[in-house]
């Protein structure tokens, strides 16, 4: 089991950067997205059955990072997923994905 770090960049011209744009994980892996800067946050998972422990978060007051675990039975598969976060004057939003590997490490 791995742990996933998406590191998430807002640039002046408020676009999204990322270390991971899509990430590759395995059923029990864990997921950790932190945004620069801190601004309000949230991830939404953009289909009918998660492949995380929720279907969407909102990142705490006071916390540094969203966390979400893939479930043993997730399906492999893409995962479309939205960010959002408020820059203290725009909400800008991103949809990169998650894409679940066969648990024999193929795909």
């Amino acid at each position: 089991m791995a742990t996933h770090q998406v590191k998430v960049r807002i640039s002046a011209t408020k676009k999204f950067g990322y270390n991971k744009h899509c990430i590759h994980a395995c059923a029990g892996d864990t997921i950790e997205w932190v945004v620069d800067k801190q601004p309000p946050f949230a991830i939404i998972i953009k289909a009918f059955v998660s492949p995380l422990d929720w279907g969407s978060a909102v990142l705490p007051k006071g916390a540094l990072m969203i966390v979400g675990r893939v479930r043993e039975d997730a399906e492999p598969g893409f995962y479309p997923y939205g960010i959002c976060a408020f820059d203290g004057t725009d909400l800008l939003l991103d949809d990169p994905e998650i894409i679940i590997r066969r648990p024999d490490g193929r795909g």
